[in-house]
């Protein structure tokens, strides 16, 4: 995927999807024992947008705070927790 394609599945507005087209995060599993990189596929693959998903009935909106932490290592520390 490339940093334009991330940027337009960040951008998409909470306001316009609906709830239910959402995948739930609580249902996801990636293969633990996988490389980083295939996890992260199998994730992307899961979830679609992993900017918007939703937990149960509730819409999430995932951001990442520039705290010195970056994107990548807050997205394996993401995967990591699935």
């Amino acid at each position: 995927m490339t940093v334009e394609e991330y940027r337009e599945l960040q951008a998409v507005d909470f306001e316009d999807v609906e709830t239910s087209s959402l995948t739930d995060i609580s249902k996801v599993r990636v293969d633990r024992n996988q490389p980083l990189e295939k996890r992260r596929q199998q994730y992307l693959e899961k979830v679609g947008n992993p900017y918007l998903v939703r937990a149960g009935n509730v819409k999430v909106k995932v951001s990442f705070a520039d705290n010195g932490v970056s994107m990548e290592d807050a997205f394996e520390n993401l995967l990591l927790s699935v």
